[in-house]
């Protein structure tokens, strides 16, 4: 009995000592996440983020667009554009929030522009500038500079939408710049710098951030007429991003990154298809590649980009370093429900420490949803260093999945929703911690077992090994008075065999 005891605890040892390492480099983890989350003493500021107005002049009108061209149309009707009305209540419920600044990523028109008159375009350009210079809080007499509402241009605000270029000036996009220009949203180096090219740069008063805004419709698949193979960089605006970047380094600012369509999977395209493989990426892949490589090298001064698809998002890559967040739409044309982002960053360093949605309920009034935090049980401060499988746990159940889902779609569920099963859960997550396909292809089509799973096969791969050794121990501890004090003739008998055998060999 007594050996017996002594052997269970030589099995319980053996255990302890084979998966200690492992379970003592969770609880590291862990116990760093918790700390991370517990430093509410740092200094922090909030940031509005707005994506797609999509403002319809002619919403609930013949030439509205969408079915919302006759008739009254209610305030929020999937796949239609946004009314004045909607428009007036985002922005007014942005205006509430003292102390902040707002980042809008662009898609201030409805789609199809060209096709409405040139009156109702710049009517509609003039009532849209002047409901975000007005809760904004700036008008034309001050500095744009010291104002905290910083705006990026996508491919709708363009006519014909998503043309773009620097040779001919458009009319309507002169326009827009001149309107942003005289409201305040923008300095005059700023208006030179996006009539150029459509980007520019803003170091946001108080704060130790500047915000690089990004043309990147000149980078998109969704350029028309598209580039040809040989042009590597238009407008120059890779140099202007690495010197803006560079310029911010050196005085010790952290940058934010700010755009509209990213340079990430079409992950719509993909679930849609049902193939990463045919899928598309938003950006042409050189000018995608060179992007994440000047991101990669500057991830200690880039804190965060963001940029829009339509649905809520975000992409944490290890190998990549800076978060990137996708924005998601007030306009329901794509069929969610109209919400946008309040995030938390940390002054200092320009991360993101908390992101919380914002989504229009039945009765017409703004409320607080999730956060992201809470749903995908990371820290936004160190999402980068978690792994796939820290992601995956979402997926693997209805009552995990059930909340990103809905935060995807914007807080509610304007029509029924669509079905997403396990592959398209995993793609959905593994595209949100890989950029390329080929990686996104791999994760979303292994079998990755389950954390706990994992840990327990663990824990019984390392159990078994150390039964082994035990049994190994035991027989040898058994057997020492045999191999140290052999008995009485054996040692006479061995000797014997031996010589015999050489004997025969030698003679024979």
């Amino acid at each position: 009995m007594e050996r017996c005891c002594t052997l269970f605890v030589i099995f319980l040892s053996v255990c302890a000592l084979t998966i200690a390492p492992d379970l003592l480099h969770q609880l590291v983890l862990r116990a760093s996440a918790t700390s991370v989350l517990g430093r509410d003493t740092l200094p922090k500021l909030t940031v509005s983020l707005l994506g797609d107005f999509n403002y319809d002049i002619l919403y609930g009108r013949p030439g509205g667009y969408g079915p919302c061209n006759q008739g009254r149309a209610s305030l929020v009707t999937p796949g239609c554009e946004s009314p004045l009305k909607l428009v007036q209540s985002v922005m007014d419920d942005v205006a509430k929030w003292e102390g902040t600044f707002t980042l809008f990523s662009g898609g201030l028109m409805r789609h199809s522009m060209e096709t409405v008159t040139p009156a109702e375009m710049e009517y509609t350009m003039k009532e849209v500038i002047g409901v975000i210079a007005s809760a904004s809080g700036v008008n034309g007499t001050q500095d744009a500079a010291s104002q905290p509402t910083v705006l990026a241009l996508g491919g709708n605000d363009l006519s014909p939408a998503n043309s773009f270029s620097p040779i001919s000036a458009q009319p309507q996009y002169v326009q827009l710049l001149r309107l942003m220009l005289s409201e305040g949203l923008l300095t005059r180096e700023e208006h030179s710098h996006m009539s150029y090219c459509g980007f520019y740069y803003r170091d946001v008063a108080g704060t130790k951030i500047r915000v690089i805004v990004l043309n990147t419709l000149l980078w998109s698949n969704s350029l028309r007429p598209p580039l040809s193979v040989g042009d590597v960089d238009p407008c120059g605006q890779f140099p202007f991003l690495q010197a803006s970047i560079e310029w911010a380094k050196q005085r010790d600012r952290s940058v934010i990154i700010l755009g509209n369509e990213p340079p990430i999977l079409n992950v719509e395209e993909a679930v849609r298809m049902k193939s990463v493989g045919d899928a598309t990426y938003y950006w042409r892949n050189d000018f995608r590649e060179a992007y994440l490589r000047i991101i990669g090298s500057n991830r200690f001064t880039v804190a965060a980009q963001f940029f829009h698809t339509g649905t809520l998002g975000f992409v944490a890559s290890s190998k990549l370093g800076p978060p990137m967040y996708i924005i998601p739409s007030v306009s329901p044309v794509a069929g969610s429900n109209p919400s946008y982002i309040r995030a938390t960053l940390d002054s200092n360093t320009g991360r993101v420490v908390s992101l919380q949605q914002r989504y229009l309920v039945e009765n017409g009034s703004w409320v607080y949803g999730d956060k992201l935090e809470d749903i995908l049980h990371v820290s936004l401060r160190g999402m980068n260093e978690y792994s796939v499988e820290d992601y995956l746990t979402i997926a693997q159940s209805e009552a995990h999945w059930e909340p990103f889902s809905r935060m995807r779609a914007g807080g509610r569920y304007l029509t029924e929703k669509e079905h997403c099963g396990f592959w398209c859960r995993h793609l959905i997550i593994c595209a949100s911690v890989y950029y390329e396909k080929t990686d996104i292809d791999y994760c979303t089509t292994s079998v990755l077992p389950s954390r706990s799973l994992g840990v327990w096969l663990s824990i019984i791969s390392a159990c078994s090994g150390g039964l082994a050794l035990v049994a190994a121990l035991t027989y040898g501890f058994g057997s020492r008075r045999i191999i140290f004090s052999p008995p009485p003739g054996a040692e006479r008998e061995v000797t014997q065999r031996l010589f015999s055998t050489r004997a025969q060999k030698v003679y024979n």
